[in-house]
């Protein structure tokens, strides 16, 4: 599989988007690297061009999706034209309906919906153009099914699933693929302050590995850990009152 010449990543400055951000890097992709925390964006782009690499920093915050559409486009223009264009800036919000507040699902779908469709939307002219590229976004698995105490999270990657689905029908022949990367439980900063067990969680490394490979295979769907995404999608075929009891026991426990 022939690794992507250079590659535009939001959310890079922690998490699955710094792993991944390295991984391609060290296959020889030229990485931008776009978060809102310059300092740590700074060094991983430190680390990658101490490794070898080639990499350039954007301080960026998604949820400014005007902003979002100019820097994608600038940045493009550029390097010479993206070959992978990854949507992976994400934020959850996990509380009970009770006790959220309003603002917390606001940063939640300016981000999470806004912010990745803003993205999305800024390579595809540009990708169409060329004939090719790849445009990937980093749903959930909790994307699959209204998910108990995540219900801003839930909807907000289901929005994005959904997108990138349609996506994908739209620009079928035209050379471009469109990749939706459903991950289960990920041990990441977002994770790590979780009140709750998390369920075969795998490690950010092993996370990016899999994602990986599957952008450049231009998979449709990105779904692991198999057995949790094998469990998930069986969760689809529930009905509603049999979904309602089990979602109720997974929040006891």
């Amino acid at each position: 599989m022939k690794p992507f010449a250079r590659a535009f990543i939001t959310g890079a400055s922690s998490g699955l988007g710094r792993e991944i951000a390295l991984q391609l890097a060290s296959e020889g992709t030229e990485v931008v690297l776009t978060a809102r925390r310059e300092g740590l964006l700074r060094e991983l782009a430190e680390d990658i061009e101490a490794a070898g690499g080639r990499a350039r920093v954007e301080v960026l915050d998604v949820a400014d999706s005007d902003r979002v559409i100019e820097v994608v486009r600038e940045w493009d223009e550029r390097v010479g034209g993206f070959d992978l264009v990854l949507a992976n800036a994400g934020v959850g919000a996990a509380a009970h309906v009770s006790e959220l507040k309003w603002n917390d699902i606001e940063r939640v779908l300016s981000v999470n919906v806004r912010g990745a469709l803003a993205t999305l939307y800024a390579a595809t002219g540009p990708m169409l153009k060329r004939g090719t590229g790849t445009l990937a976004g980093m749903s959930s698995l909790a994307s699959m099914r209204g998910m108990p105490t995540s219900g801003a999270y839930s909807a907000s990657k289901a929005a994005l699933s959904t997108y990138l689905e349609t996506l994908r029908v739209d620009v079928r022949r035209s050379g471009v693929k469109v990749v939706d990367i459903r991950p289960g439980y990920v041990h990441t900063p977002m994770t790590a302050g979780a009140d709750r067990p998390l369920p075969f969680v795998i490690d950010a490394q092993d996370a990016a590995r899999r994602s990986v490979r599957g952008l450049k295979r231009g998979q449709a769907v990105v779904a692991y850990p198999r057995r949790v995404a094998w469990m998930t999608r069986a969760m689809t075929l529930l009905p509603s009152a049999v979904w309602d009891r089990v979602a109720e026991r997974m929040v006891r426990k």
